[in-house]
């Protein structure tokens, strides 16, 4: 019997689905729930309390979870060849990404920055993380990450469930329809179709330029994807890239990385048997791996 929740969290719906031979108990979402709200309040960059803002603000944090982020997204610029970099975080409020994006309607400037080397601003002593230059954004990885978390945590109780966490999607188990993962599909950009139907037994994560834009102070266009060798908003040839992996933050993390650096980050995914659906804006698909 599927059993399914909604809430919001991280800026973004969370859907729980759990697949048991019986109805679920009342009380099987409050532990996702839960995860997701702890998560936001240790890294969102909105809440001034929170572990990631008192880092940026100059603090050493010395917190395992913390640790174990920081860690991920340093293995993460290392893989995507510095495509992924959560250094960005000074570009983007530069480029007008400065509040939760509901409060984003016009503003802020384009122009190129510096963004620093992760390996280079980060120190991690044991569980201490210290940021010696810049600031740091966590927000997608830690989404994928908590997708993940909370699968697992799900998976102990029930056996079978999916976390999609504003495409950020991660599943264990089957829907009970078939053995093998849970049925799901990826819309085509513009929501005018499937791009890729079928079924899902670990990661998936989709990033897109299409959302997530407004209008800047002199009129331009700015999207949230900052280009880490400019500083500013990306101008790869895809406009929607899907990935595949085992752990949702690592599909999150090279979905975001090739919709960035474009073929040749597609073509570094390839190498890393990463699967990759990659679409430009006349709607031409370019893949990677086996769908």
């Amino acid at each position: 019997m599927e059993t399914h929740e909604s809430f919001r969290a991280m800026d973004t719906d969370i859907d729980v689905f759990i697949e048991t031979p019986d109805a679920a108990p009342p009380a099987s979402f409050i532990g996702a729930r839960l995860l997701f709200e702890q998560q936001e309040e240790r890294f969102s960059r909105f809440r001034p309390q929170s572990m990631l803002c008192r880092l940026n603000d100059g603090e050493v944090i010395d917190h395992p979870w913390f640790a174990r982020a920081v860690s991920m997204a340093i293995d993460a610029f290392e893989l995507t060849g510095g495509m992924f970099n959560p250094m960005v975080l000074p570009a983007l409020q530069q480029a007008g990404y400065s509040g939760t994006f509901a409060e984003v309607a016009t503003g802020g400037v384009l122009e190129s920055q510096r963004v620093p080397d992760p390996k280079k601003v980060l120190r991690i002593n044991g569980l201490a993380v210290e940021l010696l230059a810049g600031q740091m954004d966590l927000g997608g990885i830690v989404k994928g990450w908590t997708a993940d978390l909370a699968v697992e945590q799900l998976a102990e109780a029930h056996g079978n469930a999916f976390v999609n966490a504003g495409g950020d999607i991660r599943s264990v188990g089957s829907d009970g329809k078939e053995d093998l993962g849970w049925a799901m599909d990826v819309a085509l950009p513009g929501d005018t179709g499937p791009a890729w139907a079928g079924r899902l037994r670990g990661g998936i994560a989709t990033s897109t330029i299409l959302k997530r834009r407004w209008t800047t102070a002199d009129g331009g266009e700015a999207h949230h994807l900052i280009d880490p060798g400019t500083g500013m908003p990306s101008e790869s040839p895809f406009v929607q890239v899907t990935a595949r992996a085992d752990a949702c933050w690592l599909a999150e993390v090279w979905a975001k990385a090739v919709l960035i650096g474009g073929h040749e980050t597609l073509e570094r995914a390839r190498r890393a048997d990463v699967p990759v659906l990659a679409f430009d804006a006349a709607g031409t698909k370019t893949a990677a791996g086996k769908w």
